[in-house]
């Protein structure tokens, strides 16, 4: 078996070609130009691959860790929705709570402020009735004294008015016996001058003298019956002017009647706050639930690398076997 340079068996055809010295040499050149040409394309390639492999590595790595990071954010969005849910829940059993406590607090107030008002309104209630039997036990106290004044000031009227009667009846009684005794000094008189014998014109003056001594006592008497008659009718007269004074005076201190004192006005229910319980909780009270971010595929990542990369290896063979067979036409 026949090896070449390179001691690489030959094949039929490099056989052929050793035959023809021309060709030998246009196929050693060729050969030659081949090898010295096709490295600067491989080492590209081989630059290409190992730069493919650190940029797939650092896109994979960078995938998982953005997936991994997804992962985390999506874990502590489910825990915080849950979270927010029981915060939820316990915000509102706290307010229902609150709400219950202030309701009752408010039924209290009520009630109190109810039983304080009714206290208030029973104990006006007393001392207006208190007041107004007073006032009718006055009133009547007032009426019986009034009564009764009018009845002393008719009975000392009445007194009045039979003294001075009396008064009058005493005198009328002194002056009758006064005449009376006129009468009878005149006739013993008369007798006592008849008896001594007494006649003729000294008889009839001493007559006339006594006569004249009767009607002067006479008259006398009768100016006082008159007078004592007109001081009784003048006295008279102030008794019935102070009994009206009196009476006066007795209904001027008279207590007017005092009627009914208004009734305290009946307290009213204390009103009462309005309380308002939230609604029950539906699942949209929650809001929406997390969700899981998008995740990136570290093969897809890769794959797009070293698709560009081996692309890339092909385009510079393709290029490189273009420009060979270019130089060779």
């Amino acid at each position: 078996m026949m090896m070449n340079q390179f001691d690489v068996p030959m094949s039929d055809a490099d056989i052929n070609m050793t035959s023809n010295p021309a060709k030998a040499m246009l196929n050693e050149q060729l050969a030659t130009g081949i090898e010295n040409n096709i490295w600067g394309p491989l080492i590209g390639g081989a630059i290409s691959l190992i730069g493919a492999s650190k940029q797939a590595s650092a896109a994979r790595s960078e995938a998982e860790a953005r997936n991994a990071a997804t992962e985390r954010q999506y874990e502590f969005d489910k825990e915080q929705y849950q979270m927010n849910k029981d915060k939820f829940d316990r915000d509102k059993e706290y307010q229902i709570e609150q709400i219950k406590i202030a309701a009752q607090d408010e039924g209290r107030v009520a009630a109190y402020q109810d039983a304080r008002n009714l206290a208030q309104y029973n104990f006006q209630l007393q001392i207006r009735n208190k007041q107004q039997e007073t006032n009718e036990r006055m009133f009547q106290k007032s009426e019986d004294i009034y009564k009764n004044q009018m009845s002393i000031n008719a009975l000392a009227e009445k007194t009045a008015r039979s003294d001075e009667y009396r008064k009058l009846e005493e005198i009328h009684t002194e002056a009758a016996f006064d005449k009376e005794a006129a009468y009878l000094d005149s006739m013993e008189a008369e007798g006592k001058l008849r008896a001594r014998g007494v006649v003729g014109r000294s008889a009839d003056k001493l007559a006339q003298v006594t006569a004249f001594k009767t009607g002067k006592q006479l008259t006398m008497l009768n100016l006082s019956l008159d007078n004592a008659e007109a001081a009784t009718d003048s006295v008279l007269k102030q008794i019935s002017k102070d009994r009206t004074v009196a009476d006066l005076n007795a209904f001027a201190a008279k207590m007017l009647d005092p009627g009914e004192i208004p009734m305290p006005v009946q307290p009213l229910k204390t009103p009462m706050a309005t309380f308002i319980y939230p609604p029950p909780t539906q699942e949209f009270d929650y809001g929406p639930e997390p969700v899981k971010g998008a995740t990136f595929s570290a093969s897809a990542a890769t794959a797009g690398i070293w698709g560009n990369a081996i692309a890339g290896i092909a385009g510079q063979i393709g290029n490189y076997y273009s420009n060979q067979s270019q130089q060779f036409r």
